[in-house]
């Protein structure tokens, strides 16, 4: 029982050592295009390293969106933003350091 503890209290402490410090703020503006003519833009801010990013895909009729943060030289998916059928257009994503 006692290794256990010890085992526990020693993932928690290397868990806790691995978080990043967000030191920007991320924001993405995108656009939906539906196919009633509407067309809906939507704005999302995030923190997030000096090295973020986005994924912007389709695959058999289905458009995504993520955001995602660089963490120790690989990227994770972050945040699913959209998962729809209709076009998907990003107008912009800009980064600014936090004051």
């Amino acid at each position: 029982m006692r290794k256990v503890i010890i085992a526990l209290l020693a993932s928690c402490l290397c868990f806790c050592s691995c978080r990043r410090n967000y030191e920007y703020e991320t924001t993405i503006v995108y656009k939906i295009y539906y196919t009633t003519g509407n067309v809906t833009e939507r704005t999302y801010t995030f923190d997030s390293t000096d090295d973020p990013g986005y994924v912007l895909a389709s695959d058999r009729g289905s458009n995504y969106l993520h955001v995602q943060a660089k963490r120790d030289g690989w990227f994770t998916w972050g945040v699913k933003l959209e998962d729809t059928s209709a076009p998907i257009e990003v107008v912009s994503f800009t980064k600014r350091k936090k004051q």
